[in-house]
C-alpha cells in the first residue's frame, strides 16, 4: 500500500513539472511572431504589389492612352449655358499686336480732354508729304466720329522751319479758323507748291515768311490786324514752348504719328495703311473708352 501510494506521487510531480515554462522563456504569440525582425544577415523578402481589380482600374489609364485622351461628357444644360455665356473681354484689340501695329507708353501721359472722353492727337508737319496724304482721311473721320472722341492736331516742331510752320498753324487755331485753312495750307504747300516758310542760305527767313504767311491768310479773308494779332504774341510763343515740350514728353520723332489717350503711339506704316489706320485708332479708343 505504501509502495502504490509513492508510486502515484511521483507520477503526480512528473506531470505538474511538464507543464510548467522554464523561468527564463518568454510566451509567443502570434502577434509577437509578426513584430520579430529577421536577422540582418537575411534580407527580408520583397512584398508583392498589390493589384486593384479591375473595376477598379483608374480610367484613361489603360491601354496606354494618357489622361487628355479622356473622352468627356457635357450635360446638355452646361452647354446651354456656355452658348449663351459671353466671351472675356480681350485684353487687347483681337486683329492689332501690341508692338507691331502700336506700342504702349509704360506710364500714360495727361491729357486735356474731360473725364469720359478720349484724345486722339495727330502729330503733323505741313511739309511733310505723308500728313498731307492722310488729311482728307483725318477730316472725314473727324465728321464721323463719336462725339467722345476728341481730335487734337499738334504741329511738331524739329527745327526753325517746322517751328514756324507751327507758328502758321497757332495762328489760324487762334483766329478759330482751323476747320477752314488747316487743309489748305497743306494745299498750297504740296498741290500749288508754294512754301510758306521761306528759307534762304540755309536758314528761315524770319521777315519773307511772316509776309508770306500774312498773304495767305488774307487772300482767305483774315485782315492784316488780326493777323497781327496773334502771329507774334506772347500766347503765339507760350504756345510753340508747350508744343516743343509735349512732343518731347511723347517722344514723336517722325510725322505723321498718333497717340491715342496720352498711351498708345501709331503711324501709318505701323497700322499698315492710312485706311487701317482709321480702323485702328477707333478700336484702341474704343478699347480705352470701356476700360474708363
Amino acid at each position: 500500500m505504501t509502495r502504490l501510494l509513492l508510486c502515484a506521487l511521483i507520477a503526480m510531480s512528473t506531470a505538474v513539472a511538464c507543464g510548467k515554462k522554464p523561468a527564463d522563456e518568454t510566451a509567443t504569440t502570434p502577434e509577437s511572431a509578426q513584430q520579430a525582425a529577421p536577422p540582418a544577415s537575411v534580407p527580408a523578402p520583397e512584398a508583392e504589389p498589390l493589384q486593384p481589380p479591375a473595376e477598379l482600374q483608374p480610367v484613361g489609364e489603360s491601354d496606354g492612352e494618357t489622361v487628355d485622351a479622356g473622352t468627356t461628357t457635357t450635360s446638355p444644360v452646361a452647354a446651354a449655358v456656355a452658348s449663351n455665356t459671353p466671351a472675356a473681354p480681350a485684353t487687347e484689340p483681337l486683329r492689332w499686336k501690341k508692338g507691331e501695329n502700336y506700342t504702349e507708353f509704360a506710364v500714360a501721359q495727361p491729357v486735356s480732354t474731360a473725364p469720359g472722353s478720349v484724345e486722339v492727337l495727330e502729330g503733323f508737319w505741313y511739309g511733310c508729304p505723308h500728313c498731307f496724304e492722310l488729311e482728307p482721311q483725318l477730316v472725314a473721320w473727324e465728321g464721323s466720329k463719336p462725339a467722345w472722341v476728341q481730335l487734337k492736331r499738334l504741329p511738331v516742331i524739329f527745327n526753325e522751319v517746322t517751328r514756324e510752320d507751327a507758328r502758321l498753324y497757332f495762328t489760324i487755331e487762334g483766329l478759330g479758323l482751323v476747320d477752314k485753312l488747316h487743309s489748305e495750307v497743306f494745299r498750297e504747300i504740296h498741290v500749288r507748291g508754294r512754301p510758306l516758310t521761306v528759307v534762304r542760305g540755309n536758314r528761315v527767313d524770319i521777315a519773307a515768311t511772316e509776309k508770306s504767311a500774312r498773304e495767305f491768310l488774307m487772300s482767305h479773308g483774315v485782315s492784316a490786324e488780326d493777323f497781327a494779332r496773334h502771329y507774334r504774341t506772347f500766347s503765339t510763343e507760350n504756345k510753340l514752348r508747350q508744343a516743343e515740350n509735349l512732343a518731347h514728353r511723347y517722344q514723336l520723332d517722325h510725322t505723321p504719328i498718333v497717340v491715342v489717350q496720352g498711351k498708345y503711339v501709331t503711324d501709318v506704316g505701323m497700322a499698315g495703311g492710312r485706311e487701317n489706320l482709321i480702323r485702328l485708332i477707333n478700336d484702341l479708343a474704343a478699347r480705352e473708352r470701356g476700360a474708363s
